[in-house]
């Protein structure tokens, strides 16, 4: 392949999308859901917190602030110092300290004699609650508030402490933008991780890609790399079935074309022969009789080519056979009339044995072309005088097209070749092109249909049997029978 050719694949290449890029979106969106369900876990859990819970976590949280007001109340200077590292040591030990301001408690330390001696950050300067109490409720801000009231154990002072009864949405969307920002080097890592290993992934397909590149055309050996993969070793092994394919297609049609031109050769070398005595002749019956060959030497071309165009056709038919609802019989009728003029001139008696009716599922070129073929190779190796019986009839719904003859038959030996193309039985001094059954054996595969050597007539002879499974039901009427001679 040239640099131009490849630079204009890689063009073409670049307009689709990335398997990797797909992949890396994928993995992301899986991360991002992950931590979205963790939020709103998150604040939902932040959001439904009960009142018990809030009077047990206060009551808590106030002893231990009480006790370490109580060990700093004479010096008051170091009492601020000493409360926010005890607020912060709770904050910490609850895991609260994620909520930020949010998470820390709003209290006041109060002297016996009522006067105010330290308040947190956010605490208003007046009493949490009017009155003392151990559990109360009190409202400020436009919000409502659980409020605990508990003493030293020394009775030096008095500690209130509040908590919001409960969090709004507003106040938690802040610190889930926190955690975000603190996730997003995890989610970084993550996306380096993923892009580096679907890359080292897909390294096969891309050298699979490379080596199929690097090939010349009509090149249709095998594909080879280094090392096969659960996913690549499927692709792998279906491009090379149809490597293989397309090998013999082509090694089928190289032979098809070699035979052709062998087998014409000669009735055209014969016809040219005839036309050339035909032209120089002066003697009327020498003219007449080589008029006559020329004739015969024309349709003998002009029948193998028809061959040859129908055998090209069969084997390059490669899709199932389309049906349609036919009478198989009246069908059938109709060939055997057309080939009867083939019968007379030999000698050779013709019938047919079918209902008068036989409704049936068929692709009505592919069975004229089967029956065309049996009945005329029966015919051209039936000695004069012999008889041709052609059959049909529905057996457990599939339809059996029967031709026999009581001519020399056909060897045991001899009966897988005869559906060669070109083939003829040695020995065999009959005009023909040894394609008519080579054109049955493709034609009924194609139809899926069973082919079969049955017995002749009279203990003579051979018969070939097609029988088609049914595509829809049949019906047929009682049989009648027809013979020409």
């Amino acid at each position: 392949m040239t640099d131009k050719a490849k630079r204009q694949r890689g063009d073409a290449a670049s307009h689709y999308p990335s398997l990797i890029s797909r992949l890396i979106a994928w993995q992301a969106l899986a991360l991002l859901l992950a931590w979205l369900v963790l939020a709103s876990l998150f604040t939902w859990q932040a959001l439904q917190v009960g009142h018990e819970e809030i009077k047990e976590r206060l009551q808590q949280q106030g002893r231990i602030l009480a006790e370490a007001a109580s060990a700093s109340v004479h010096d008051e200077a170091a009492l601020p110092q000493a409360m926010r590292a005890t607020e912060q040591a709770l904050l910490k030990a609850s895991g609260r300290d994620l909520l930020g301001e949010l998470g820390a408690p709003l209290y006041q330390v109060w002297s016996r004699d009522g006067r105010l001696l330290y308040r947190s950050a956010k605490a208003p300067s007046h009493a949490l609650a009017p009155r003392m109490e151990a559990q109360s409720q009190a409202k400020w801000g436009g919000q409502a508030w659980l409020v605990g009231s508990m003493a030293d154990s020394q009775g030096r002072l008095t500690l209130q402490i509040a908590e919001a009864e409960s969090l709004s949405l507003k106040a938690v969307l802040p610190v889930l933008a926190a955690v975000l920002q603190g996730q997003l080097g995890v989610f970084l890592w993550h996306g380096l991780v993923i892009w580096i290993s679907v890359r080292s992934g897909l390294a096969p397909l891309r050298q699979l890609a490379q080596r199929i590149s690097q090939r010349r055309a009509g090149d249709l050996a095998p594909v080879q790399v280094d090392r096969l993969y659960a996913e690549t070793a499927p692709v792998l092994k279906e491009l090379n079935e149809l490597l293989a394919h397309e090998a013999q297609r082509l090694e089928a049609e190289r032979r098809f074309l070699a035979d052709a031109a062998h087998e014409l050769r000669t009735p055209l070398a014969a016809v040219n022969a005839q036309a050339h005595l035909l032209l120089s002749e002066q003697d009327p019956q020498s003219r007449n009789s080589a008029a006559n060959a020329l004739k015969q030497g024309i349709a003998r071309v002009s029948h193998l080519l028809s061959q040859l165009l129908s055998l090209a056709k069969a084997e390059a038919q490669q899709s199932p056979w389309t049906a349609s609802p036919l009478d198989a019989a009246d069908l059938l009728r109709g060939r055997v009339a057309l080939l009867a003029g083939l019968a007379r001139p030999r000698g050779v008696e013709l019938s047919l044995q079918a209902p008068d009716k036989l409704p049936f599922s068929l692709e009505r070129e592919g069975f004229c072309s089967i029956a065309d073929n049996l009945i005329d190779n029966a015919i051209r190796y039936t000695a004069p005088g012999g008889r041709v019986e052609v059959s049909l009839e529905s057996v457990e719904d599939s339809l059996i097209l029967c031709v026999r003859d009581d001519g020399r038959g056909i060897a045991e030996a001899q009966r897988e070749r005869v559906f060669e193309r070109f083939y003829r039985i040695p020995g065999s001094s009959e005009q023909g092109t040894g394609l008519g059954l080579a054109i049955v054996k493709r034609v009924a595969d194609r139809m899926q249909a069973e082919l079969d050597f049955v017995a002749g007539l009279s203990g003579r002879g051979v018969g070939l049997r097609l029988r088609l499974a049914p595509d829809r039901g049949t019906g047929a009427s009682p049989s009648a029978g027809i013979s020409v001679g």
